[in-house]
């Protein structure tokens, strides 16, 4: 048998051709675009983030110094004070406290120094100046709320009356309605500090704060008799200590989750001493627990007086009252029991 070899070529194609042509070489003149479009693109690029810079700069100083930006027109001074505040300070104190010169311009005031000076009186917790073109400044604060009064001297001059905000802070008080002042009460057994000429902050007052507005919503009569809060066992024990014209003392423990139940129970009981007429309540310990709506809470009664209408002795005029035996026994406290609290009531 024999074979036959396929003796046809293989087929070739256009890539089987040799490029023995070298690439044209690029001309001067070409040379020269590319250079001058390449020198193009880096100054477009160059500029824009110049231009950025200039602009982050600009806003920088107008936030920090707006005084360095310098207007090609004199600035036209100010002649309004655009107050809103959310208290009682009036726009002529604040004129006053700005203490702003007669010729000075919108744009030459800096607004955080007379932030500064504002925020000095402790009345005021916030404050926002704006600029309203083309002559006035709008000032808008947000003032605090005191909720009692605590006494203090400095120095040598005389002991006065200062006011005190649920954060604690200490601070003079204007245009406040007098009758508003005299309903708040006192704090007593309270360390005041000072620094700088100012009292800081006093700690506490937000617990303080919780239990005067409990009990001005829930209990006013009561509330209003209420005179001293006394924070010396604050700190030791969680206790503030209220003494009022009614109760010379009760406590109330800043550990329970709130103070309603505590305000609503000494309700209760002033109501239940109130049935002894000639024995009224001295004190009431409201830092105690509660069981299955029941509460026992220690009251001390008042030692019933003792008749001085003998018809055989006459009562001395310049007599002293006799000192306590130190053998005599200390006044045990009464038991209220089966105090159960109905919210719906208050």
């Amino acid at each position: 048998m024999s074979t036959h070899a396929n003796t046809n070529p293989p087929t070739r194609t256009w890539r089987d051709i040799q490029q023995s042509i070298a690439p044209k070489a690029m001309s001067s003149e070409g040379r020269k675009r590319l250079l001058a479009g390449t020198v193009k693109t880096v100054c477009v690029l160059f500029g824009v983030c110049l231009a950025g810079w200039g602009v982050y700069e600009a806003v920088l100083t107008w936030e920090k110094n707006p005084m360095a930006i310098k207007s090609p027109v004199k600035s036209v001074p100010v002649k309004t004070v655009n107050l809103r505040t959310d208290g009682v300070l009036e726009k002529a104190w604040v004129t006053r406290t700005l203490a702003l010169p007669k010729s000075a311009g919108l744009m030459e005031l800096d607004l955080q120094v007379l932030k500064t000076r504002l925020l000095e009186s402790g009345q005021i917790r916030t404050v926002v100046l704006s600029r309203k073109f083309p002559d006035t400044l709008v000032v808008q604060i947000e003032e605090r709320t005191p909720v009692a009064r605590v006494r203090a001297q400095i120095g040598a001059a005389l002991p006065k009356d200062y006011l005190v905000a649920r954060d604690g802070v200490v601070y003079e008080g204007l245009s406040y309605d007098p009758a508003l002042i005299g309903s708040l009460p006192y704090l007593g057994d309270v360390g005041m500090k000072l620094s700088r000429g100012r009292f800081q902050p006093i700690e506490g007052m937000d617990k303080v704060a919780e239990l005067l507005s409990t009990a001005h919503v829930n209990i006013p009569a009561l509330y209003r008799n209420w005179q001293i809060v006394s924070l010396a066992r604050y700190e030791s024990d969680g206790f503030i200590i209220v003494r009022s014209k009614e109760v010379k003392e009760i406590t109330f423990d800043t550990r329970e989750s709130d103070f309603f139940k505590q305000v609503a129970l000494l309700d209760m009981v002033v109501a239940e001493a109130h049935l002894q007429p000639d024995r009224p309540a001295r004190s009431v310990n409201l830092a105690i627990g509660e069981s299955q709506g029941c509460a026992q809470v220690p009251v001390v009664l008042e030692t019933a007086p003792e008749s001085t209408n003998s018809p055989n002795k006459l009562p001395a005029t310049n007599a002293r009252p006799a000192a306590p035996s130190a053998h005599s026994a200390p006044q045990r406290p009464v038991l209220f029991t089966n105090l159960r609290l109905n919210p719906r009531e208050f």
